[in-house]
């Protein structure tokens, strides 16, 4: 009985192994998860530029990620945080009633956009794309 339920004992040691990302949230720590640098250009998530144009560049408009709409202003600030910190993008808190809508990033073609929304899909970050004009 000693035998098995040192056994036992090695097993479940041997198989927990290093502490995961669940184990550190119990012991209070934030999570954070680490994002590939494609996710973090920041050429292109600025304010919106004040003229998008270039000969080779053919644009087709100016579209941005909309990751969410909230009635609370407050809800909306702390949910910008947590998606500045997540995304690595500036993110817009733009007021359209009755709701205010989180936008973030910035392209001149609307497939470069949905790459990029794609990619934040993997991390369980939910956006789509808007056409700002």
């Amino acid at each position: 009985m000693r035998k098995i339920l040192i056994a036992a004992s090695l097993c479940a040691l041997a198989w927990a192994g290093s502490p995961t990302d669940l184990d550190s949230l119990f012991r209070g720590n934030e999570y954070k998860p680490s994002l590939s640098a494609s996710l973090r250009d920041t050429t292109s998530n600025s304010a919106i530029p004040a003229k998008v144009s270039g000969k080779n560049d053919k644009s087709d408009g100016f579209y941005m990620l909309q990751f969410e709409a909230v009635g609370d202003f407050d809800a909306a600030q702390r949910r910008k945080a947590q998606l500045t910190a997540s995304t690595g993008y500036t993110i817009q808190v733009v007021f359209d009633t009755p709701f205010y809508k989180l936008r973030g990033g910035g392209w001149n073609k609307r497939k470069v956009a949905e790459d990029k929304a794609r990619e934040l899909s993997a991390y369980n970050i939910n956006a789509f794309v808007v056409k700002i004009r």
